[in-house]
């Protein structure tokens, strides 16, 4: 590949971009505080929020042949927004290396039980580099556009947790995340992936404005007491994703920003010992899917 040439598919090149810091990192990347003064903006108090994710209202950034280039060289998270669904086929790995769960092979069985026939040419399809520490193995990305006809619930699947519906995700192109095929259009997610995820959950009512800011917090705050009196190893990533829902849900009700609801329950992950073990990065996912799932945006 020349160094000239772009790395985005163009077919999801109208969808919006946060540059990360850098390869294999989610950490988006970072911007000056003069970026913020000069958007109008305030400038945040705690250093972290000197990146582009904030600074951007956490909308990201257009297309552009610079965005194209720091792809190339460091990634970038894509952002639906509602306009694209993410299939994230994660294949888990036994002692010996090899597949404990051949989690494509099993989708492609639900394929061909709903009468369709699986083939990864027929969407934008990428390899995806595992994560050997967590003891995965390279995996798939499969993009899709949603179908108006058939809202379904974000988050991992009920019947096989190893695939996860999302609205975002890794930049096909970026570091390590190579794609497979690339079609001139994006087709709409099939009715038998639709069917296996399920409507999304009911939005939850609004949290009056008086009761907002006590209420909200406590919830959270019992949440993180959760996480953190959880010491069975095998149930700590289970429960940090319900909390993150639960979590998810208050966000979206207006109550809690986002932000802030990832970094409580980051640290209270880093408390009980999943950020060492795991590793921040497929944590943080946990909790960001945990709160898509919830029905934060």
């Amino acid at each position: 590949m020349s160094g000239d040439e772009l790395v985005v598919p163009e077919v999801v090149r109208d969808a919006m971009f946060v540059p990360r810091q850098a390869p294999g990192h989610r950490q988006p990347a970072r911007v000056t505080a003069g970026a913020f003064r000069a958007a109008g903006l305030p400038v945040p108090e705690h250093p972290e929020g000197l990146n582009v994710y904030r600074l951007t209202g956490r909308r990201g950034l257009p297309w552009s042949p610079g965005i194209d280039a720091h792809v190339r060289r460091r990634g970038a998270e894509l952002l639906g927004h509602g306009g694209l669904v993410l299939v994230d086929v994660d294949i888990p790995a036994a002692v010996d290396g090899t597949p404990l769960v051949d989690s494509l092979r099993w989708l492609s069985d639900r394929a061909v039980e709903a009468g369709e026939i699986p083939d990864l040419s027929a969407t934008l399809a990428v390899r995806t580099p595992g994560h050997p520490r967590s003891g995965h193995l390279p995996g798939w990305h499969l993009w899709y556009r949603p179908d108006p006809r058939r809202p379904v619930r974000m988050g991992p699947l009920v019947s096989r947790r190893t695939v996860e519906l999302r609205d975002r995700g890794t930049c096909p192109g970026s570091p390590g995340y190579e794609v497979w095929h690339a079609p001139r259009e994006l087709p709409v997610l099939p009715a038998w992936i639709a069917a296996l995820a399920g409507p999304p959950r009911p939005r939850p009512a609004p949290v009056p404005a008086s009761t907002a800011t006590a209420g909200v917090w406590r919830r959270l705050h019992g949440l993180i007491s959760r996480v953190l009196a959880e010491r069975d190893q095998g149930e700590r990533n289970k429960v940090l994703f319900w909390a993150s829902a639960r979590a998810g849900e208050l966000v979206a009700a207006g109550g809690l920003d986002p932000g802030a609801a990832e970094m409580a329950l980051l640290a209270a992950a880093a408390e009980i010992g999943l950020v060492r073990e795991d590793g921040e990065r497929r944590v943080a996912g946990t909790i960001r899917s945990g709160l898509h799932a919830g029905g934060a945006a």
